[in-house]
C-alpha cells in the first residue's frame, strides 16, 4: 500500500508472517531499511493475514479510517522526517528513532491517545475501566460524524440513529464509524457542542459528565512528559472562555444492599439478562470480585474444607514479592450460580468465559480480548435490567466492588483494614493492620449479613464438588 525510497532509505508497511497456517493477529510495522538493514517499528496495528489483504486490495469501509489514518502519517509525519534526514545525508537508526519520538509525540491524534491509554488500562488488567475509555472514545466519534453531516435531515436521522443503538453494547462502536479526531479540533466549543450533542442523542448526564472526565484524563496525558494540548489552548477550566464540566456529572457507582437484592430478585425468560444478573450478584457477593479475576477462577482455587474461594489478584501477582491471597466465604446464592452457569468440568476454569485458553506464554493477549468480548454483552444487559429495574441507568460490572466496600464501611461499619483484607488492597500503610486477624469464621460472619433476609436459597453446603 506503501512503499517510498529517498537516498537509500526505504520504506514500506509489513505484517510479519509467522507460519504458513497464519490465522492469528500479527502486528503490522512501518519497515525502514537503510545499507541492507532493517528496523521495525509498530503501527498500533494488528490483523490477521486475512484482514490484512483486505486492507491492502480492497475498498472496505471498515479499513476505510486505518487507511486514512496510515496516509496521513506517511504523508505528514514519516516522508518530511525521512527527506530531512536524506537531504543532510544525516540518517542513523538513532536519529530516526529520536526524532520520530519527537514528532509523534506532536502529532498523536486523539484516537491514538485513547488506544494508548486502552492498551495500557488492558495490560493492568482493568477491563472495566478499559471500556469506559472505549465508550468515550466512541462518544467523541460520534460527534464528529456528526459535525461532518451536510444537512439537518442527515443529521436527525444519524441522531435517531444513536438513540436507538446507544445501549446495544459498551464500548463498542455499532454504527462503524471511522473518523480520525485531532488535538487541534478541541476548542471549548468542540466540548459545549459535544455535550448538546450528546444530551440530543438522550445519554444521561452522570455519563455525560464521566465521558468528559475521561476526556480531559487523556488531554492531561499523566503516563507522557507533558500535556496533548498546551496551557493556552486548554479547553478545560472555570475562566471565562473555557469549558466547565458541569456539577453532578460524576456518579456514585455503589448501590445500596436493597438495589443489589433488587437484581437478585430480578425474573426474566431472557438468558441473556439472566446469564448477566447471575454474573453480577456472584461478583458482589465474592468480595466485589472484578471481571478479569472472575474469569480467570478455576475449580482449583475452592478450598472445599474451608468452604472458601482463595485467590490472588491478577493485576498484583506481579507487584508484590509475597502473595496477597483473598479469602472469600462460599455463600449459598454463590453456590446457585456456579451450580447453574459454571462448567460442569471440574478440572478448569470455574466460569466458561476463557474456556480452552489456559494462562499460558503468548495467551495473555488472547485472555484479554476474549473478556473485553465477554464483558460488552454482559454489561450492555446489565443496562437493559436498570432500566426495567429502575436503577442508575450507567450499571456495569464495576458496580460490584464499590457497592461491597461501600457497604461494609458505611452500613455495617466494618473496620477499614478489615475491609482493605477482604479485596485485596494493600494495609502496609496502617501500622495497625498486622495486629489484625481475620479468621475464615470472621469473614462467614461479615458476608452473611450481605445476604437478603426474605430469599431462600436452594443450596447452602456445597459448590456441586465431587469426590
Amino acid at each position: 500500500m506503501i512503499h517510498y525510497r529517498n537516498n537509500g532509505i526505504g520504506l514500506k508497511l509489513i505484517r510479519k508472517k509467522v507460519t504458513k497456517e497464519d490465522l492469528e493477529e500479527r502486528r503490522i510495522y512501518w519497515q525502514i531499511t537503510y545499507k541492507r538493514k532493517n528496523a521495525l517499528y509498530y503501527t498500533g496495528r494488528l490483523f490477521t493475514e486475512k484482514e490484512w489483504k483486505e486492507v491492502l486490495t480492497k475498498n472496505l469501509k471498515k479499513h476505510s479510517g486505518i487507511k486514512k489514518g496510515f496516509q496521513n502519517y506517511f504523508e505528514f509525519t514519516l516522508k518530511p522526517l525521512i527527506d530531512n534526514l536524506a537531504e543532510h545525508n544525516n540518517f542513523s537508526f538513532e536519529t530516526f528513532e529520536n526524532e520520530l519520538k519527537r514528532i509523534s509525540e506532536d502529532k498523536i491524534t486523539v484516537n491514538e491517545a485513547f488506544e494508548k491509554k486502552i492498551k495500557l488500562l488492558e495490560r493492568e488488567y482493568k477491563i472495566s475501566s478499559a471500556s469506559v475509555y472505549k465508550a468515550t472514545l466512541k462518544a467523541l466519534m460520534r460527534y464528529k460524524h456528526y459535525k461532518l453531516l451536510k444537512n439537518d435531515t442527515d443529521r436527525k436521522e444519524f441522531i435517531d440513529e444513536c438513540i436507538s443503538k446507544k445501549n446495544i453494547t459498551v464500548g463498542k462502536d455499532v454504527l462503524n464509524i471511522t473518523e480520525e479526531i485531532t488535538f487541534e479540533e478541541i476548542t471549548p466549543n468542540f466540548l459545549e457542542e459535544s455535550e448538546k450533542f450528546w444530551f440530543d442523542t438522550k445519554l444521561s448526564a452522570t455519563s455525560i459528565g464521566i465521558y468528559f472526565r475521561t476526556f480531559r484524563a487523556i488531554i492531561n496525558n499523566a503516563e507522557g512528559d507533558k500535556p496533548y494540548i498546551d496551557e493556552n489552548n486548554y479547553p478545560f477550566g472555570v475562566k471565562r472562555g473555557k469549558y466547565e464540566i458541569p456539577d453532578g456529572g460524576r456518579r456514585d457507582i455503589a448501590l445500596s444492599i436493597e438495589q443489589i437484592w433488587k437484581i437478585e430478585n430480578f425474573e426474566t425468560d431472557i438468558e441473556a439478562l439472566a446469564v448477566a444478573r447471575d454474573i453480577f450478584v456472584f461478583m458482589f457477593y465474592c468480595n466485589g470480585l472484578n471481571f478479569s479475576d472472575l474469569c480467570r477462577l478455576r475449580y482449583e482455587n475452592i478450598d472445599a474444607p474451608n468452604n472458601e474461594i482463595v485467590f490472588q489478584r491478577k493485576k498484583t501477582q506481579r507487584k508484590i514479592a509475597k502473595p496477597n491471597f483473598i479469602y472469600v466465604p462460599i455463600l449459598p446464592p454463590m453456590i446457585e450460580i456456579i451450580n447453574l452457569r459454571g462448567n460442569k468440568s471440574q478440572n478448569g476454569y470455574i466460569f466458561p468465559f476463557l474456556n480452552g485458553i489456559e494462562p499460558i506464554g503468548k495467551n495473555e493477549r488472547k485472555i484479554i480480548t476474549k473478556m473485553r468480548l465477554e464483558l460488552d454483552p454482559i454489561n450492555s444487559s446489565l443496562k437493559t435490567i436498570a432500566n426495567i429495574l429502575e436503577l442508575d441507568p450507567e450499571l456495569s460490572t464495576s458496580y460490584t466492588r464499590n457497592s461491597y466496600i461501600t457497604h461494609l464501611t458505611s452500613e455495617l461499619l466494618v473496620n477499614p483494614i478489615v475491609v482493605k483484607k477482604m479485596v485485596g488492597h494493600s494495609t502496609k500503610k496502617d501500622v495497625t493492620a498486622g495486629y489484625v486477624k481475620l479468621t475464615a469464621k470472621k469473614r462467614r460472619e461479615i458476608n452473611m449479613k450481605l445476604l437478603n433476609p426474605n430469599k431462600t436459597y436452594n443450596t447452602i453446603n456445597s459448590v456441586g464438588i465431587t469426590g
